[in-house]
């Protein structure tokens, strides 16, 4: 009997497409998009116009596809450190060593008014849940704090080497100066929590859906529709002489899953928002335009 099973399943054909088409997950004859080059140039020459200081890099998740401007070049990471902060967190929750209703102290030393609104509220304990939504939402420094002392740095360590998210390699914990990323790996953890190879999928799910509401609104300052979501993370670092403001997310446009990641350096917060916001909208367009093509070219 066992040997007249065997026989049936060397019989069958081997499947060689994509588990996703089998599965209904990736419609086939669904155009996917390869060439980035028309859209680099374009970029590209708005940055020569303007006189930007810009990074960028631009990674279509769905079939790896990317191009970047500058994408090695590393910069603060400021408030993208919030980010491991979080996975870590709920990778606790995870293994049942926290709760999402966990109450976590709040010290006077936690309360940070360089950014968010914690810190000025006259409570002295949030559930993990709450100071999720401040963490990511708010880009809050206080709830940063709160999180920081539930870390080890071997655990921020083992992560952030697995991200390969730091460059080069140094202690997450460091003021925010001493972080520094590139925009090509900043994708990494975005890529690993659109595929969830880090959390389980309900966790994975819970911080994208709370970076589609940030106080940071890019679909604002990049005229984007209101069918069209983004998942964002912004970072702003102004100190001293340094002027820098970044976004990094994912733009879920029709069944298109584009990740991008923009770095502006020297400009005031308001005018690195519109030229971010300027490029996104570039990157959405092509996005539409390829789309409605009748080949791939």
């Amino acid at each position: 009997m066992n040997d007249m099973k065997d026989n049936e399943s060397k019989n069958e054909p081997i499947k060689l497409l994509s588990p996703r088409v089998y599965a209904n997950i990736l419609r086939p004859e669904n155009f996917l998009i390869f060439n980035f080059d028309p859209l680099k140039r374009e970029i590209q020459e708005d940055i020569a116009r303007n006189n930007l200081d810009l990074s960028v890099y631009v990674l279509n998740i769905r079939d790896g596809a990317s191009f970047g401007i500058n994408e090695e070049k590393p910069f603060d990471a400021a408030s993208l450190n919030k980010l491991p902060v979080a996975i870590i967190i709920l990778k606790k929750v995870e293994e049942g060593k926290l709760s999402l209703d966990t109450i976590l102290p709040i010290f006077p030393e936690d309360r940070n008014s360089f950014s968010g609104t914690l810190y000025s509220r006259n409570i002295n304990g949030l559930s993990i849940r709450e100071l999720l939504r401040y963490l990511l939402q708010e880009s809050d420094n206080t709830a940063f704090s709160v999180f920081a002392r539930q870390i080890s740095l071997d655990e921020g360590q083992q992560l952030t080497s697995y991200l390969n998210y730091y460059q080069p390699y140094i202690n997450y914990l460091m003021p925010p100066k001493d972080l520094q990323i590139t925009p090509k790996s900043a994708s990494n953890i975005f890529s690993s929590l659109y595929l969830s190879t880090i959390l389980n999928i309900g966790y994975s799910e819970m911080i994208l859906s709370l970076l589609t509401n940030t106080s940071f609104d890019i679909k604002k300052y990049a005229n984007l529709p209101e069918d069209v979501v983004v998942a964002q993370k912004y970072g702003s670092f102004y100190y001293e002489n340094n002027n820098l403001f970044s976004s990094c997310g994912i733009l879920y446009i029709k069944d298109s899953r584009i990740f991008y990641c923009i770095v502006s350096k020297g400009l005031g917060k308001e005018n690195a928002s519109q030229a971010i916001g300027r490029i996104v909208n570039k990157i959405y367009n092509y996005i539409i335009q390829a789309r409605s093509m009748n080949y791939i070219f």
